[in-house]
């Protein structure tokens, strides 16, 4: 197995998909057994980081022109018109 293949199966894997086997590549690749600890890192940080704010959040669809959230209505009725061929824009 390459490192790059096993970078691919463990990044996969910590994203939860079913990868495979690594053959245990890390035990005998030292830069792979580092990029394995540090890609858990960033996956255990992330985890824990909050999401954006609403504030955030509302900039954001408003930069895209969605508007405030009032004036975007639920997801189901964007559904729901989609299903009949209306356009929201």
């Amino acid at each position: 197995m390459t490192c790059a293949e096993y970078r691919a199966a463990m990044s996969a894997r910590l994203d939860g998909e079913d990868a495979g086997g690594t053959n245990g590549h890390e035990h005998s690749c030292a830069g792979c057994a580092r990029w394995l600890a540090t890609a858990r890192r960033l996956r255990d940080f992330s985890a824990r980081a909050p999401g954006p704010s609403a504030e955030w959040s509302e900039g954001l669809l408003g930069r895209l022109g969605l508007g405030q959230a009032e004036d975007r209505g639920s997801a189901e009725d964007l559904d729901r018109g989609e299903e009949r061929g209306e356009d929201r824009a």
